[in-house]
């Protein structure tokens, strides 16, 4: 894992003039996942609201929109800016694919309320690290990477990934449960959002790209077509094998016979996602902090919409 996380860093440390593109269209995905169905498990919560989301409608992801947009606009050029921003294009992206068609899922109140309910996740861990409290290790290297190293964005980006989706996700999942109430696997809806994932790419990156750091037009359509291209082929591929993971750790954690074998399942979920974020995280290039810095502070500008 570590090779291919170095081979990654360092190509997109290399400096590429941009490609002029025309329109983009994404790659059709291979949503491979949705061969393996998912399997029942021992206790079946369910969504019961959270504070600001009692009962489960879009207005609950306009909400959240908002309290991203603010996390985003606070962090400013921060380098945890970064993922507030991806996080922020991810959830509009949702939001516009389900306006635009609403049979997308099969279930939408369950996928507001679980996406309502791991956003609170992410919140919580900025918080809490800004309040100095303890925040799971893998979101500690994304926040001490962000506010002391010399990564570029892709890692940023990659790393506030990993920490909410390969550590947050699966208890997540947990807490709003892997069935409709009469034992139906919700596991459709969770793989319909690899679409909804590979649709965004461009629209992220080419945002980080033209925001925080030119280095991103390596993985960036709009600076690459081609490597671009590929980059989205990359990223959704890893994003949807570690979302395939995750449901399977949230069916551990629903299926722990007993205290031992649920400890079991959340230290591995701790040690995976902190051994991704330390090799993601290993590669810093000495000086580049303040070279993006200067970039960031020139081109972070205006409400986030009109960049996209």
């Amino acid at each position: 894992m570590r090779v291919v996380l170095a081979v990654v860093v360092l190509l997109a440390s290399v400096t590429l003039a941009p490609t002029a593109t025309g329109a983009y269209t994404p790659p059709p995905p291979v949503v491979w996942s949705a061969l393996f169905p998912g399997v029942p498990t021992l206790t079946n919560p369910q969504f019961t609201g959270v504070v600001g989301c009692e009962r489960p409608t879009m207005a609950c992801i306009d909400r959240e929109i908002a309290q991203l947009d603010a996390v985003r606009v606070r962090f400013g050029c921060d380098h945890r800016g970064v993922f507030a921003t991806t996080y922020e294009l991810l959830t509009l992206q949702l939001r516009d694919s389900m306006r635009a068609d609403p049979h997308l899922f099969d279930d939408p109140a369950w996928v507001i309320g679980e996406d309502v309910t791991f956003a609170n996740l992410y919140f919580r861990a900025v918080d809490d690290y800004a309040h100095g409290r303890a925040v799971a290790p893998a979101w500690k290297v994304a926040f001490d990477s962000a506010a002391r190293g010399d990564d570029n964005a892709v890692q940023d980006m990659l790393l506030g990934i990993n920490a909410h989706v390969q550590r947050d996700m699966p208890f997540m999942l947990a807490a709003v449960g892997l069935h409709t109430p009469d034992g139906a696997s919700r596991k459709h809806d969770h793989d319909v959002v690899n679409l909804v994932l590979n649709n965004a790419y461009q629209r992220v990156t080419d945002t980080i790209a033209r925001r925080f750091d030119p280095m991103e037009d390596f993985i960036a359509p709009g600076g690459n077509l081609l490597l671009g291209t590929v980059g989205n082929v990359a990223g959704s591929q890893l994003v949807e094998l570690w979302r395939e993971q995750v449901w399977r750790n949230a069916e551990n954690l629903l299926n722990a016979h007993d205290g031992t074998a649920l400890q079991n399942t959340k230290n591995g979920i701790e040690a995976n996602a902190v051994t991704w974020a330390r090799g993601i995280a290993a590669i810093q290039l000495p000086g580049y902090r303040a070279s993006r810095d200067a970039y960031c502070a020139a081109h972070n500008t205006g409400p986030l919409a009109l960049a996209g």
